[in-house]
């Protein structure tokens, strides 16, 4: 069903091969494999929809008619406005974009997402962060688990190992008093950010191209991610979160009835 008042924007990648899902993919888009009975992009759907997105675009590729199909159903009973647009098999991140860009309207900011991470966050908090920033781009960061564990250094000496301990904060080598966060993939984005990039000769790499366009013109902004956030990169990743849901952190949480 269509809406005609201007609401949030969302637009929602799912056209990769999921390559690194390896036999899983091969006749089953990534954005469909399943999680607690229910493929990893009904998540994505409806953890907008209840932020209040009511616009959604899904640049199209491999397989994508079944993506289509699938959101198509789900979403037929509710007021939204979906838009599918085939952007090609093997089509980078930027040209999809591009490809679609001119779907937002002039002056609005758009969710940007991939549609194979499982979220809940505040994300109208950092949609008002950007907004009171005036930024560009503003990327959610999130802490991360090392899967090696880590060695708690003091004055030289170790002092604590920790597999499960989460870290907030990187240093690196070419960091003099700074430190370094990770970015969730999931971001708010003015459309005029677009403006800045050379679409013709940034490759595969939009990220680099997009972030360092708004860092030159000192307008990026990060904002921690407090939630869920669960990229689902590998079958790995797809059977621990199973788990998760079944048994684990996540047993009791909304996420599994977000709608």
């Amino acid at each position: 069903m269509s809406v005609q008042n201007n609401q949030k924007w969302a637009v929602m990648l799912c056209g990769g091969f999921g390559s690194r899902m390896g036999s899983l993919t091969e006749e089953v888009p990534k954005p469909l494999l399943i999680i607690h009975e229910r493929p990893i992009i009904w998540y994505s759907f409806w953890t907008l929809y209840k932020n209040g997105f009511r616009n959604f675009i899904l640049p199209l590729g491999y397989l994508g008619h079944m993506v289509e199909e699938y959101i198509t159903e789900i979403s037929k009973d509710v007021e939204c406005n979906i838009h599918f647009i085939d952007t090609g098999i093997e089509t980078s991140i930027a040209e999809r974009i591009k490809k679609v860009s001119y779907l937002i309207p002039k002056d609005e900011s758009f969710f940007l997402l991939n549609t194979d991470t499982v979220f809940d966050f505040d994300v109208n908090s950092m949609y008002q962060h950007h907004i009171d920033r005036k930024a560009l781009v503003t990327v959610s960061t999130v802490e991360v688990t090392t899967p090696w564990g880590m060695l708690t250094v003091v004055g030289g000496e170790i002092i604590d190992f920790d597999k499960d301990r989460k870290v907030q904060r990187f240093m690196s080598s070419h960091l003099n008093d700074g430190y370094g966060v990770v970015h969730s993939g999931l971001a708010w984005i003015q459309k005029s950010a677009l403006d800045y990039i050379d679409f013709e000769n940034i490759g595969d790499d939009f990220e680099t191209a997009l972030f360092g366009s708004a860092i030159r013109e000192q307008r990026m902004a990060h904002f921690p991610l407090e939630g869920i956030w669960v990229p689902i990169d590998t079958p790995k990743d797809l059977a621990a979160m199973n788990y998760r849901l079944e048994f684990g952190d996540y047993s009791n949480s909304s996420i599994k009835d977000i709608y």
